[in-house]
């Protein structure tokens, strides 16, 4: 089955659209909601309302945004920030159908997907050459939740905000790639909502409901519930998904000044036909018959593991906060969230043992369970000494993070090739699947308490400074299979961040930065010699220079920077080792805006030299691994004057080679792709109805991505997405 044409719907594909019970349910409690509502007046409010035509708080031209959130700093205008933010909305999202956040970044030039949950492990992205952390990177809120192995569910939240670089002061603990945060849809000031079905090609399904409404003389109560269910085969030969996910949110306005918040999140998810990735046999330490070379890369749609491999993810997160406007100019938010992953896989790894594309496949199963606890308090506001204005925020947050697996194995299925999938042979060993919870045994723990200030003071209406300082104790163990102590480190750093901002005029923000930041040390992968060896925290260094603008209809944004971070590396002899020092030197460029009335334009140019500046001589001066030199993007859309609601779109990205290794044996070749789509928006029956088809990969590209400093997975095939929203 290849992923070039589409196939028929059958009547069966068909009856899965149909609203579950489940849904008709849901649709009918929140529709007496509403009608309940209808008679009260609407109270002023920073929620928006759902239908087609919506209007966000705060956005801006061409799918831009004004506020994001920035972690201990507060929500801040993306203007008056020292730092590289980008903000992806739900209405962007919705009309590329982007499904994993490599697609919904696709259009930003600093960030390069290095996976995809369809064909890999987990959907992932790479920041300015940094992959971003699966546990530490992502935040819902603002509090982490993991994402190993699993991706999390697009649909259920209102924009994705992604911080570049380095988030000591403002998020504790993490990569320098930066932190994408997943901000949660929210209660609307009136009943309203939408239902999707969507079909992507290959042969998957998708039904979507998201409602929302407030209740009550002043509409003090607010709930917004949104489910997913996603199932078919996906665009690899025989691979197959079933996703199932649901979100509740609620608030109640206590009183004009104290608001409470709660909100849930559960998903299933079951992906068959991925895998672990294609690995050059030297760098998994496995015999091979010459030094082995980046293979041709293969078609999206090829099926490369076994029948039986699969990744199965649950995830359970729920999240609370109480927001007080103790004064006009002073704020208070206590926040706590709970997250649990649970993830079964028996993926394969595929070892090429020469340069014919032949390879040896093996299996491992595991069972593993990501706890995350996490508690902040803090305040912010506003006060005067003489004529210089201060910004403060005081606050202290806490959280724990507990690894635990029910399980290992390994087995080695056969031998095959590349490029002749019918010359596997089996060795006779079937897949494996560790199947449950049972026997969970702790693996490590992460304990982090932090207090911390910052204080941005403005001196006129040109010139501010700010200063921040973060003090964390941080507390990492790792434990042996029999529950002792297998090592142990403990960390007090002190994290600052410090920026000069000035404004020439109001709409222009000219900027330098200085950000200290720690991540948690390494843990040597499951395939080196060293498996599972913790290694301690790793500290990096990050200088920005920029300019932001926001003139008329047009954003604009220009940031050179510097990282320096520890090296963390696979060695020849296929030993884990965390030595040395990179540097990230970087340029980046981006706008988006109205080329005219009916023309939008996003795109952007990075450039990127890094390099092994400190460690052995096997990858001193070096090319940092997985960090493209060069990537350039364009998107743009056309609205049909002589047929209004139609939209055209175009875009197209292309991203340089790559040192697949630390010590740069192989470069993965650079690619291009284009895609294209249409959307038309209407009125059916009195109801606002959006379609939209997208063909992403247009000329079918055949290309590799790398991560992790010796993988590789291949890129998604040519696919044609359809979907309609009925809004109501």
């Amino acid at each position: 089955m290849r992923a070039a044409a589409l196939p028929p719907v059958s009547r069966r594909s068909i009856n899965r659209l149909r609203p579950t019970p489940l849904v008709r349910r849901l649709a009918l409690v929140f529709a007496a909601m509403g009608a309940g509502a209808s008679a009260y007046a609407q109270q002023s409010t920073t929620q928006v309302d759902l239908p087609a035509t919506q209007v966000t708080a705060g956005k801006s031209a061409a799918y831009g945004a004004k506020q994001a959130s920035t972690g201990a700093l507060g929500d801040k205008a993306v203007l008056d920030t020292p730092f590289t933010i980008n903000v992806a909305t739900q209405e962007l999202i919705q009309n590329r159908q982007a499904q994993t956040i490599g697609e919904v970044f696709k259009g930003d030039p600093a960030v390069t997907a290095n996976n995809d949950g369809y064909i890999g492990e987990a959907s992932n992205i790479t920041i300015r050459g940094l992959q971003l952390d699966l546990l530490e990177g992502y935040k819902v809120d603002g509090l982490a939740v993991p994402n190993w192995g699993s991706d999390v569910p697009l649909e259920h939240f209102e924009r994705v905000e992604l911080l570049k670089g380095l988030s000591g002061f403002m998020y504790g603990f993490g990569t320098p790639g930066g932190i994408a945060n997943f901000v949660t849809k929210r209660p609307t000031n009136t009943f309203g909502g939408s239902a999707t079905f969507g079909f992507t090609s290959g042969g998957t399904l998708k039904e979507s409901l998201d409602v929302g409404a407030r209740v009550g003389p002043t509409k003090a109560l607010g709930a917004r519930l949104g489910v997913v269910h996603e199932e078919g085969d996906t665009f690899v030969d025989g691979g197959h998904i079933k996703r199932d996910s649901a979100s509740l949110a609620l608030d109640a306005r206590i009183t004009p000044d104290l608001q409470w918040s709660f909100d849930g999140l559960y998903m299933q998810r079951n992906v068959q036909g991925a895998y672990y990735g294609i690995i050059p046999g030297q760098d998994f330490g496995v015999p091979v018959t010459e030094f082995v070379r980046t293979p041709r890369a293969i078609d999206g749609s090829q099926r490369v593991s076994s029948r039986g491999s699969y990744y199965e993810t649950e995830i359970k997160s729920v999240g609370t906060e109480l927001n007080w406007a103790a004064t006009p100019d002073w704020n208070v938010r206590a926040a706590y969230r709970y997250t649990q992953q649970n993830r079964g896989n028996a993926d394969s790894a595929i070892q090429l043992t020469d340069n014919a594309g032949n390879f040896s496949e093996l299996q491992y199963s595991s069972y593993q369970r990501y706890q995350y606890s996490q508690a902040q308090v803090m305040a912010n506001g506003k006060v005067r000494t003489g004529p210089i204005e201060h910004e403060l925020v005081f606050g202290t947050s806490w959280q724990s993070l507990t690894q635990a697996t029910g399980g290992f194995a390994s087995t080695l299925l056969g031998t095959g090739n590349l490029y002749d999938t019918s010359a596997f042979v089996s060795s006779g060993a079937t897949p494996m699947r560790v199947p449950s919870s049972d026997g969970l045994a702790r693996t490590s723990r992460i304990d982090q308490t932090s207090v911390f200030a910052s204080d941005t003071a403005k001196f006129n209406e040109h010139w501010s400074v700010l200063g921040g300082l973060r003090y964390t104790r941080f507390n990492q163990t790792g434990y042996n299979t029999d529950g002792s102590t297998s090592a142990k480190y403990t960390r007090e750093p002190i994290t600052p961040t410090l920026a000069v901002m000035f404004k020439p005029v109001q709409p222009v923000t000219l900027y330098t930065s200085y950000v200290e930041s720690l991540e948690a040390g390494a843990t040597a992968p499951i395939t080196a010699l060293n498996a599972g060896t913790v290694f301690g925290p790793l500290k990096s260094k990050q200088i920005e220079v920029g300019a932001k603008a926001e003139l008329h209809d047009w954003t604009f944004g220009a940031a050179l920077f510097q990282v320096q971070r520890g090296l963390a590396y696979l060695r020849p002899d296929n030993v884990y080792t965390q030595d040395g020092m990179t540097r990230y030197r970087g340029l980046e460029l981006s706008a988006r805006g109205k080329l005219a009335r009916d023309w939008t334009l996003l795109g952007g140019v990075l450039f990127m030299n890094s390099e092994n500046t400190e460690s052995d001589a096997s990858v001193l001066g070096k090319r940092a691994y997985g960090s493209p030199r060069f990537k350039a993007t364009a998107y743009v859309e056309y609205a049909v004057p002589p047929v209004p609601g139609l939209v055209l779109s175009a875009g197209g990205q292309y991203v340089g080679n790559a040192a697949l290794e630390a010590d740069n044996s192989n470069i993965v070749p650079g690619y291009h792709t284009f895609d294209v789509g249409a959307r038309y928006s209407t009125k059916v029956g009195g109801k606002p109805v959006t379609l939209r088809f997208n063909v992403d990969n247009l000329t079918n590209e055949k290309y590799w991505l790398p991560s992790w400093g010796f993988i590789l997975v291949q890129g998604a095939p040519r696919t044609f997405r359809a979907s309609a929203t009925v809004y109501f």
